[in-house]
């Protein structure tokens, strides 16, 4: 799976999560519009070329499918 399979299939799987907002993702880190959250996420991971700073983004997705 290539990344804009895996961000656009985990969009999708978070969107079906139906979370309220706003909701803590982590502390300090709260949560008001999840479409903007979800479309910068979206955004710096697919244009982002460092792997440490990509990995950062991979792991929020991964926060958020887990919720």
């Amino acid at each position: 799976m290539d990344k804009q399979q895996y961000v656009t299939s985990s969009i999708e799987a978070i969107k079906a999560k139906n979370l309220s907002v706003p909701f803590n993702l982590d502390e300090g880190c709260i949560v008001p519009d999840l479409d903007v959250y979800l479309r910068s996420l979206q955004a710096a991971y697919l244009n982002n070329t460092d792997p440490r700073i990509e990995k950062l983004f991979y792991d929020k997705i991964e926060q958020l499918k887990a919720l």
